[in-house]
């Protein structure tokens, strides 16, 4: 998997970069318990989940 192209997400909470959880190879991307990826943003220190899917298409 690369993960150069997700390991940047903006933060909900401050707008800022969060960066991808990963397990210490930096290889596995750590999920939450839907799947979603799990990001640290830095400036605020809070955690949180993005996920890639628009929910307008789940049927």
């Amino acid at each position: 998997m690369n993960l150069e192209r997700i390991k940047y997400q903006t933060c909900p909470y401050d707008q800022e970069e969060g960066i991808l959880l990963t397990d210490l190879e930096e290889v596995i991307p750590e999920t939450d318990d839907d799947g979603n990826l799990q990001y640290y943003c830095p400036s605020c220190s809070n955690t949180f989940t993005y996920c890639d899917c628009d929910y307008q298409d789940r049927r």
